[in-house]
């Protein structure tokens, strides 16, 4: 289920999936099907494509919270490790 979260962290931090695509060096198009991929597997759309800049569904938030807590405790481990 968070296969990918980059790819959707990066759409939700850059507000859009071009500039998104530029900062992850892929093109929109790879991009927009990876971030598909993972809306698939999480059964309900993370983003609000009807909205510009583009914004996050009720499931996106809880998606984006729960990501933002897998690279906290990413980030805790790499610093446990590195010391």
């Amino acid at each position: 289920m968070f296969q990918g979260m980059e790819y959707v962290y990066a759409v939700y931090k850059e507000k859009s999936f071009s500039r998104a695509a530029e900062k992850l060096f892929i093109s929109q198009p790879s991009l927009s099907a990876n971030v598909k991929r993972v809306e698939k597997n999480v059964g309900y759309s993370i983003f609000d494509r009807s909205t510009k800049p583009i914004g996050l569904t009720e499931a996106g938030k809880k998606y984006i919270q729960t990501v933002e807590q897998i690279l906290s405790m990413q980030n805790e481990f790499s610093e446990y490790i590195n010391d």
